[in-house]
């Protein structure tokens, strides 16, 4: 399908394959036709559209999470029926963050370029700031258990960036097809999976491998 055809069929312009944002200029894109690349100017969304949509997009992917906390703990208790209302809603509220998400998509995505270099800082930030604050904060007030969670996620996230860094310089390689995932602490691997956790010491079994 030639650029012309796309444009007609989409509804927002970011869903225009090869498309990209042109940082600094809001409501701009750039596409490269062959030997060109061309500049396209979209109708800015408002601001406080933008914002809301942006902030309703949170809370539905938080709705979505907590929704699944509540059907596991109605699963405990026995409730089956209220389980499995809560797991329909929890889809619901994934299907309305996701509508929001593709229409406030340029306040979130960007070139996947842009989106390893925030995702490398986000995770920077978080290990190197967010986390030791929320630790110390934790055993200030005696709570054992939330600083062990704090303490596990600084060092995965810390691992996440490593990651995130290989890629930038393109130091993966295309031999690279899977990751294993902690499903304790969220220790990503791209190598074989260890014989237990490098942050939590969970065991073999508890990882779960992502494939391409």
């Amino acid at each position: 399908m030639d650029l012309i055809e796309q444009i007609k069929r989409v509804d927002v312009l970011s869903d225009i394959s090869g498309l990209k944002k042109t940082e600094g200029y809001p409501g701009y894109f750039r596409i490269r036709v062959g030997d060109y690349r061309l500049g396209i100017k979209g109708e800015a969304m408002k601001e406080k559209t933008r914002k809301n949509l942006y902030d309703a997009f949170v809370g539905e992917a938080k709705a979505y999470f907590r929704l699944l906390a509540y059907a596991e703990k109605a699963d405990e208790e026995k409730v089956p029926q209220i389980a499995l209302l809560f797991r329909a809603i929890a889809e619901a509220e994934r299907v309305h963050a996701t509508r929001h998400l593709n229409l406030a998509r340029d306040l979130v995505v960007s070139d996947t370029d842009t989106n390893l270099e925030n995702s490398f800082q986000r995770e920077k930030t978080l290990s190197e700031t967010a986390y030791p604050e929320f630790i110390k904060e934790a055993e200030d007030e005696g709570e054992t258990a939330a600083a062990l969670n704090f303490s596990h996620a600084r060092d995965a996230e810390s691992f996440h960036s490593k990651l995130y860094e290989r890629a930038i310089y393109n130091v993966i390689k295309d031999i690279v097809n899977e990751y294993h995932v902690c499903q304790v602490c969220g220790y990503v691997t791209d190598k074989k999976i260890p014989g237990k956790c490098p942050v939590c010491s969970a065991p073999p079994e508890k990882f779960k491998t992502i494939g391409a």
